[in-house]
Parts: structure tokens; sequence; C-alpha cells
């Protein structure tokens, strides 16, 4: 590990929410990637269902740098993660030469390349006023350059910070885990090393919170592994090897039977782990390379997905133990159409994704396996989807990267509520808290209000 910094007296002045206080008021914030409760719904959310750049709009505030982190919302702050390319350089960098690539279609262009930069970037926290969209405070965690480059539609900051109402956890991957209180105030940060990431695409995963527990997954070409971090102190509560390549799913942590597990989505096994131990409860095998959809949880099952060169959905049973491939206990799968970038919405126990980087909707019953919509195109949605449904109001919420965006009804059949455009790019999932719609754009972010 490379540097480890306490701030403990700052710290313990002020006490973290009990959970029974936490969990009644998560429901009314967006505290994580994919909301209160990993599903991408907002319990009581009720965003607009028409806006542009003339109607609806809040405030828009511009972000400086650039990332993919979706906002977290909590009370009347918004936090957001990116990078700063600045002027400074490093004279002992040397540049390297792009690597080939696959990978979905760039962010600029010629933007296949993912060379090593040699600029200096700063790795930045911002808080913003809920109400007003101006800069409450601004925190730059580390300075340095990346050893490694991005693909050309990633950036240096994708990872979504997450929040337990009093401490706001920022990871930039391979710079670092910073803990902040909501006032902005250092707390701890941990370095893990660096991550070797395929052709260089770039990191993204986001780590999850549960209680007291940080669980970052670290899959790439060296030694992968998944560690689980004190919340308070930053420390290593175990750590666990994983035989795993490069993956960008979000470890998803789910109680079944009054025991905690994490649930990790990767390319040769999804498994789940006993969160206090770190054991390996269950593993099965199925998915593609490049796995980046989050894992969904119904109350006894959960959903992995990928879809990078084929396509590949099972939901597992969260009583498996052991190797669990081709047996019983993978309940249901399904084989067409599934996500490579973006993640599935599971609205109560109807599951939405999008088909690769597509706009072709398929709708599953999460219970059965059963097509309830399936492989319609969505009208006036031409282009390519990164970010994540979301789901609020019997509302479902999807956007291209272009600036379209698509309101349907959430139902049997495939209802068009609403078409709106702006004038951005939108790779980062959108975000909902009470009437609020918060969308990062690569220029801006919006909020989004009646």
């Amino acid at each position: 590990m490379k540097r480890l910094h306490f701030f403990v007296i700052a710290f313990f002045m002020t006490l973290p929410l009990c959970s029974s206080e936490f969990d009644d008021q998560k429901d009314l914030n967006w505290h994580q990637w994919r909301g209160p409760n990993a599903t991408g719904v907002a319990p009581h959310g009720d965003p607009p269902i028409e806006w542009s750049d003339s109607k609806n709009i809040k405030w828009k505030a511009p972000i400086p740098g650039d990332g993919d982190s979706t906002p977290i919302i909590w009370g009347d702050q918004v936090f957001l993660l990116t990078a700063i390319k600045t002027d400074k350089t490093d004279p002992q960098a040397k540049a390297a030469e792009p690597a080939a690539s696959d990978a979905p279609p760039p962010r600029r262009r010629g933007g296949m390349g993912a060379s090593k930069p040699t600029n200096i970037y700063q790795f930045v926290v911002l808080c913003y006023e809920r109400n007003t969209g101006k800069i409450q405070w601004q925190k730059t965690a580390v300075e340095c350059v990346p050893h490694e480059g991005h693909h050309g539609t990633g950036t240096f900051a994708s990872a979504s910070p997450s929040t337990d109402g009093k401490y706001l956890y920022a990871f930039f991957g391979s710079r670092g885990i910073y803990c902040y209180d909501l006032a902005g105030e250092l707390q701890w940060s941990r370095d893990l090393g660096d991550m070797q990431i395929t052709n260089s695409f770039g990191e993204g995963a986001s780590p999850a919170l549960y209680k007291d527990s940080l669980i970052v997954n670290w899959d790439h070409e060296g030694q992968s592994f998944i560690t689980n971090l004190d919340a308070k102190t930053g420390e290593p509560k175990w750590t666990m090897d994983r035989d795993e390549p490069t993956s960008w799913s979000t470890p998803l942590i789910v109680e079944y039977n009054g025991n905690p597990q994490i649930i990790i989505n990767a390319t040769n096994k999804s498994r789940g782990y006993d969160l206090n131990t770190g054991k390996v409860l269950w593993e099965s095998g199925g998915q593609t390379r490049n796995v980046i959809p989050a894992s969904l949880a119904l109350d006894k099952s959960v959903i992995c997905m990928s879809g990078f060169r084929g396509s590949a959905m099972q939901s597992i049973s969260l009583d498996s133990t052991g190797d669990v491939t081709g047996t019983d206990k993978v309940l249901w799968s399904y084989n067409k159409d599934t996500p490579y970038t973006p993640s599935a919405l599971l609205y109560g126990t109807s599951l939405y994704f999008t088909k690769t980087n597509g706009t072709t909707l398929t709708c599953l019953n999460a219970e059965t396996g059963q097509p309830i919509i399936e492989g319609v195109r969505l009208p006036d949605m031409m282009g390519t989807i990164y970010s994540s449904p979301v789901g609020a109001a019997n509302r479902i919420y999807l956007m291209t990267r272009d600036g379209k965006f698509l309101v349907i009804k959430h139902g049997p059949q495939l209802e068009i509520l609403a078409n709106n455009k702006l004038n951005d790019e939108f790779s980062a999932s959108p975000a909902v808290a009470g009437k609020q719609l918060f969308l990062r754009g690569r220029e801006f972010l919006y909020c989004i209000e009646e």
C-alpha cells in the first residue's frame, strides 16, 4: 500500500447515522450508484416528464474537468467526481502508443486510442448546493499523472461516490479512495495500487457501502482481488484474491436469511461472498467478456448479466452453495439482447434493459424470466446508450449519449410519455431525489424540476 493518512480526531467529532435513521432517509435521497436500493428506482421520486434547454431547468452548473460518475444526492447537497487536466507535465512521463481496441465508439473523433498521458491531472470532489447549483466546496484529493490512459469514450473519473449520510466516499481507482465528512474535511485515504486494465480501456467500478464496510472490486490484468475496508478508518478487514480478468461491475450487497452477501458479476464466474469473512459462498459461470452491468437482487435470487460479444443473463438462487453452473440453482437464463455498458433497471418484478449499447428495449418478469416487452426498438432514440435507466412514479427514464431522452410508462406495453432533448453529451446515469432529476452532462450538471 502506497499511502494511508488518518485524521482520527476530526472523524470522531461526529457519529454516523444509526442504521434505522439512515434507512428512513435513504429512500428520499440517492446516496449511491443505482439509487437507494441499488435497483435504479427512486421509491419516492416524482421528477418532471418533460424538459428542454428552455423548460423545467431549475439550474445548470458548469463541471470543471471530465468524468462519467453519477451524481449522488443527500439532503441539500449534490456530490460529483471529476478529473481536471492541468498544463503541468511530468518530465519523466513518456506517452505510449494507442492500444488496439474493439470497445464502444469513441468520445472524440479518432478516439480508439488509450495513450498514456504526460499531463498532471487533479482528481477532484465537487459538492453543489442542491437548491442553487452553486459549488459549496471543492477538494482536490490528489494530483498525479495517470499511469495509463483510457478509452476515447471514457474518463479518469468514472466511479460514483457514495455516502452514509455523514461521510462521503470518493473512489478514483488507481488514484486512491478518500473519505470526507459532508463539510469537505478529509478523514482518511488509502491507495490500493495501480490497475492494469485490458487494452487500457480505463477504470470504472464503484465501491459498495454497507454499514461500516466499504467493498471494492479490483478486477484487472494483474492479481485481481476483492477487499472489505473499514469505513471508519480505511483499514482492510479482509482481502481475497480473485481469478478474473478486467471487469467493471460494481459489487452488490444483499441480505439473505439475515446474512449479508457480496455479489460480484464477472467474466469467469459470478460469485457470492460472505461479507464478514470473504468466503466464497457460491459461484456460477456463463457470462461474456468485459462484464460491466451491475447485478440486481430480488428477495431470494440475484440476476447477473453481460452483453459484450454475446448475451448472458442468469437468475441465481441466494441459497446456493459451491459451483452451481448448469444446476437448478440457476433459476432461469435469457441469452438475447442483454446490455454491454448500461446496467438494467429492476422496477418491482419488472426487469428493463437495452441491447448492447443500443436503443432496443426488453422487459422481463424478473421472477420467471418470461418476456413482457421483447426486442422493441425505441422510437426517436437512434444513438448510443451508456447510461443506465432509472425509474420513478411509474415511469422509466432513458437517454442516449447525444442528449435524447425518452420517458415511458412502467407497464406491460411500451407507452411513450415524452421525448426530450438537451444540447450536451451524456454518459453518466441519471439520479432522482424527490421532484428533481439530476443529469451529468459533459459540460454541465443539470437539475430538472417543474
